[in-house]
């Protein structure tokens, strides 16, 4: 009798876990909708990007976490988000960008970091890749050096705003690769 009782106690535990993992992560099919909304908020706000402006990406960071586990992926773009977040948020500087649509674009980041905090609460068992954490944070720290450098001018911004605009493309690759393999 109580093993009968235990193997049931195991296998309703296993439901529901994995049906929390499969209800949270079904916001990565929507997660597309919102990083075509802030690409269209980022190149609205700014408008054309210059085209000769060469900005350090870390591209070969984004194809290793094309191979990595949905885990991995998820919390990659949780730190990215949050990253862009804080970078553009900084943009009180000496920006000429329209405000309003630069607060929309921050709401619609953050809705996505929001959304892919609660996808992540399932895969907190399983220790995240510190060289990913410790390679995107590094990268976000030569942004922010390149802003100070050329002391947060029109054209250092513009870099930036490039930058970002190639992180929410790749982001969305990676968000797409997640999703197709939950």
């Amino acid at each position: 009798m109580m093993k009968q009782t235990q193997m049931w106690t195991h296998i309703f535990v296993i439901f529901f876990t994995l049906q929390s993992q499969c209800s949270a992560c079904k916001w990565l099919d929507r997660y597309s909708t919102l990083a075509k909304e802030s690409l269209n908020l980022l190149e609205e706000m700014g408008g054309q990007y210059p085209e000769n402006v060469r900005v350090p990406f870390p591209g070969s960071l984004y194809n290793l976490t094309e191979q990595a586990e949905v885990e991995d992926k998820v919390k990659f773009l949780i730190l990215t988000s949050d990253h862009i977040i804080s970078l553009m948020d900084a943009t009180k500087h000496s920006v000429e960008w329209n405000t309003r649509t630069l607060q929309y674009f921050l709401k619609v980041l953050h809705r996505q970091s929001t959304e892919l905090k609660e996808c992540e609460d399932p895969y907190q068992k399983r220790p995240y890749k510190e060289s990913y954490k410790k390679r995107i944070n590094r990268h976000f720290r030569t942004l922010r050096k390149i802003l100070k450098k050329e002391k947060y001018s029109a054209q250092a911004w513009q870099k930036i705003r490039r930058a970002v605009k190639t992180h929410l493309q790749r982001m969305n690759i990676i968000a797409n690769s997640a999703k197709s393999s939950v």
